[in-house]
């Protein structure tokens, strides 16, 4: 695998499925400009499914064609819009590479609403990636006053283009669900497009059938033929480390993980640790090299908030405290009051019973799991808090 993002998200060569897709996409955008109303188009696919390469294919030739006379983007103003820092500092140095694209195309949603809103602005075309991360619900906070964005960006537009992965959906303030996104869509014309090949995971397909059993919180024994990908569970989180940072110097792009759940020892600490290891978590950074690019973050441990969107080559994954074992199932489980990062749990108007709320907070974690799970190209490494849960994954 490249050791870069923008040479992850900007192929030269695109697969004859992804070919086959970004012509669809491409002709769905042709017909909708044409129209006096908006429309949307949806693209669904799981992590790895290459969602943020046909994105980056799409809007190159939409800037590129907008300065051609011959070409039926010419002429368009375009947007592109992420809702996720670090992968907007991506896009935005990929803007340095590609002449057809410029810094400014790539904006966070809310600036986009806003600013949009100032200047009386509309757009032909906005392509939101990581849509599961809009905002659906006003967050005055940061600005944003209206019910949800993704309705404000389709106001905005003739054609919004946007990414829709369920399972990573990490918070309650960013909710949503079919039934939401299909509420959002009724009042204009929309298809959906699925991505269903698995472009991340050097894997085969029990390995990745396990991982997505375990993203459930299903046991089961691993896979006997793990072919070239490196599956293991250990019972140490420091000897994980240990073999985190050889993969790093041989391969490089390697990196520790974990989930929620650790308690702050003292006011101003902020660490993940467990028998002898003992890191701090990531922290958002100004600098334009997204977190597992830095060389000093294999010093670190990344949370969802730095590493959702991208890619490593081994990951070492540490299950927080929440995650438990039941053992009369034998099964994971959320065990909610361990989660220290209560901002996920705010109240949303999209669930109003204390039974819809509880399931939230249960598929919320497991939608983390989900994401740290599947970083790993080349290899993944196990290990949990959880005395149980730990010794159930060792026998595993």
């Amino acid at each position: 695998m490249k050791n870069s993002a923008v040479e992850k998200f900007n192929v030269t060569d695109l697969t004859e499925n992804q070919r086959q897709q970004l012509t669809k996409i491409e002709g769905f955008v042709q017909r909708q400009l044409q129209q006096s109303e908006s429309s949307i188009a949806v693209i669904e696919g799981a992590a790895g499914t290459g969602k943020s390469v046909i994105l980056t294919k799409l809007f190159e030739k939409l800037q590129t064609g907008a300065k051609n006379p011959t070409s039926p983007y010419y002429g368009l103003k375009n947007k592109f819009t992420v809702n996720h820092p670090e992968l907007l500092k991506v896009y935005q140095e990929l803007s340095t590479t590609i002449p057809s694209l410029k810094k400014g195309d790539y904006i966070r949603p809310t600036s986009l609403i806003n600013q949009a809103h100032k200047n009386n602005q509309r757009y032909d075309v906005i392509v939101v990636d990581e849509g599961h991360l809009l905002l659906s619900k006003p967050e005055p906070y940061i600005r944003f006053t209206q019910d949800n964005q993704l309705s404000e960006l389709i106001k905005l537009a003739k054609v919004v283009i946007v990414v829709f992965d369920f399972q990573q959906v990490m918070q309650s303030k960013m909710f949503w669900n079919r039934s939401l996104l299909e509420k959002c869509l009724a009042p204009y014309p929309h298809q959906t497009f699925n991505l269903t090949m698995q472009y991340r995971m050097q894997a085969p397909a029990s390995v990745q059938a396990w991982i997505k059993a375990l993203s459930a919180g299903q046991l089961s024994a691993l896979p006997k033929d793990l072919d070239d990908y490196d599956l293991r569970i250990f019972s140490r989180a420091a000897d994980m480390y240990e073999l985190v940072k050889e993969k790093n110097e041989s391969f490089g792009l390697s990196r520790m993980l974990a989930t929620t759940g650790f308690t702050k020892r003292t006011a101003t600490e902020h660490n993940v640790y467990l028998d002898d290891f003992d890191l701090p978590w990531d922290e958002y950074d100004v600098q334009t090299t997204p977190w597992a690019e830095r060389p000093e973050s294999i010093y670190e441990v990344g949370s969802i908030y730095t590493i959702q969107g991208f890619d490593l080559n081994y990951a070492g994954i540490i299950l927080g405290p929440p995650f438990r074992y039941d053992e009369a199932n034998d099964q994971l489980y959320i065990d909610t009051d361990k989660v220290t990062h209560r901002e996920i749990y705010k109240k949303t108007p999209h669930i109003t019973d204390e039974k819809s709320m509880q399931q939230m907070k249960q598929s919320v974690m497991f939608h983390v799991l989900n994401v740290l799970l599947t970083r790993g190209t080349r290899g993944l490494y196990l290990t949990a808090a959880d005395d149980d849960l730990r010794q159930r994954l060792e026998r595993l």
